[in-house]
């Protein structure tokens, strides 16, 4: 298998940190984020493009994150990922289809090529509330809904706010949600890191709500949030083996 740009047995590599004891953290290289890869890249408006072609390599590939540190084909996914948004998020904005920079979910899967045909979206929706109180409890309105009748094993989640686009992984198989984040980041105890990804397990996705709008948002960004989409998409085609996991995972969990 052919690696990505610089891989080797000390790249990408990671800090790794905690948050309560509930939430695994990796504080990627600075030089692995979306604005400083591949080597060259200086500037990237690509996040949105970039998390849907990372959910679209996990579809495809039938790729479980069961622990981010033991994955290692998940850096190689990502970092195909980062180089294709790029590229094509170049193509997008030459060629003027869109007229502005930043790809909304529609048009990321509108002139993301066929690779992203894959993908079908199943819910959006803006909201105009403050993003510290409301993120949990609107995110788990929606995850109600999809566990009453799954389409699949796997359920990703784009979280657009404040020009940002993340991607949020549910996997059935796991009990697990895993955050993609690839912009490069930046906070008192870690400074000047690149992408960052945290996986916690699915009962515990309100400690992982906080600790994306307290440290990343506020604390890296300095970023206060009144309005945000969320956006579900699944892949098309796929099996559904989750019924007895989804029967007991209720709107209290």
């Amino acid at each position: 298998m052919n690696l990505p740009p610089l891989f080797g047995s000390h790249f990408p590599s990671f800090l790794k940190d905690s948050f309560q004891d509930k939430i695994d953290i990796y504080w990627y290289h600075p030089e692995f984020s979306q604005s400083r890869y591949p080597p060259g890249q200086e500037i990237s408006e690509a996040c949105t493009l970039i998390c849907i072609l990372v959910a679209q390599r996990i579809a495809r590939s039938g790729l479980i994150i069961w622990k981010v540190e033991t994955c290692p084909e998940l850096n190689v996914l990502i970092a195909e990922a980062i180089v294709e948004g790029n590229a094509t998020h170049d193509w997008i904005v030459k060629k003027a289809l869109v007229p502005h920079p930043y790809l909304n979910t529609e048009e990321a899967l509108k002139f993301g090529r066929k690779s992203l045909y894959v993908l079908k979206e199943w819910k959006f929706r803006i909201f105009h509330d403050d993003i510290g109180s409301s993120l949990y409890p609107n995110i788990m309105s929606f995850l109600y809904k999809w566990n009453a009748d799954p389409k699949s094993d796997n359920l990703f989640m784009l979280l657009i706010t404040c020009g940002r686009t993340i991607l949020l992984i549910f996997q059935q198989q796991t009990f697990k949600v895993t955050l993609f984040d690839s912009h490069g980041h930046s906070t008192n105890e870690y400074p000047q890191r690149g992408l960052v990804v945290a996986q916690v397990d699915t009962d515990n996705l309100h400690i992982l709500c906080n600790w994306y709008v307290n440290t990343v948002l506020h604390e890296c960004y300095n970023a206060q949030a009144n309005q945000y989409e969320l956006a579900f998409l699944y892949p098309k085609n796929s099996l559904c083996e989750c019924q007895g996991y989804y029967k007991n995972y209720t709107h209290d969990n």
